[in-house]
């Protein structure tokens, strides 16, 4: 007789299965997939991307095929208060722009943009990252854990970096099909890729036995405090579900 946690595990790794055979031939019919970990919006005969890194910001234009599209234009952001203007310059298969921008900040950004000889006008709004009121231990020891072994290629945030896709997604959220035997498996034998187009992820170097669970713990965490399901229990006398701005 299967026990209910082995029956458990087994559906997670079936849903994660179906999402992998899934995934590719959805994008190759041109649904509106973020292939970088940004937030996609639609206009005419384009989707553009639209993401923020620490230190700059990068834009992608793709047709309804989601074939690169090249494209040229500039950013205007409203941060802090400030206006700033930005060109986006040829990067790979987009376009990009230095700015003094934090992927945890809080912007708005209207894209204009010229594409195939057509005007292109795009708008996104980022919230500023909620942190937890207050943390577990084991998620406290898991956000150190992170900050040294996982923030390289998830963003410091968890919002993604040019290496590696966001962390505070619906894709990772409890009860998505990633669920938390999926993301330990990441964390103890690397992942193929199968979403985004960052590349297959390496099993990460400075995680030892047991310490993928702290990790799991603090990203459950993040998560909650930004919108995405529920978190481990607080540290005592903390709230579970309040947060703070940073």
């Amino acid at each position: 007789m299967i026990a209910p946690k082995e029956i458990s595990t087994m559906k997670t790794r079936l849903l994660t299965l179906a999402l992998l055979l899934v995934v590719p031939s959805a994008l190759a019919h041109g649904t509106l997939a973020a292939f970088f970990g940004g937030q996609i919006a639609e206009s005419g005969d384009y989707r553009a991307e639209f993401a923020v890194r620490d230190g700059a910001i990068r834009v992608w234009v793709r047709d309804h095929d989601d074939k690169p599209v090249k494209a040229s234009g500039k950013a205007t952001l409203l941060l802090g208060g400030q206006k700033l203007e930005l060109p986006l310059n040829a990067q790979g298969d987009g376009l990009a722009a230095e700015a003094p921008v934090k992927s945890r900040d809080k912007l708005a950004a209207v894209v204009g943009l010229q594409v195939e000889g057509k005007p292109l006008s795009v708008r996104f709004m980022q919230a500023e990252l909620t942190l937890p009121a207050a943390l577990s231990p084991q998620a406290d020891s898991g956000r150190k854990l992170f900050e040294a072994v996982c923030a390289a290629c998830h963003g410091a945030a968890l919002r993604g970096s040019d290496s590696g896709p966001p962390l505070l997604h619906p894709f990772y959220a409890q009860g998505s099909a990633h669920g938390d035997d999926i993301i330990l498996a990441a964390m103890n034998s690397g992942a193929k890729a199968h979403m985004w187009k960052f590349g297959d992820m390496p099993k990460p170097e400075g995680l030892k036995p047991g310490q993928d669970r702290d990790v799991l713990a603090y990203i459950r965490a993040m998560q909650a405090a930004n919108g995405l399901g529920s978190a481990p229990a607080a540290a005592p006398g903390g709230d579970p579900h309040a947060g703070h701005k940073h």
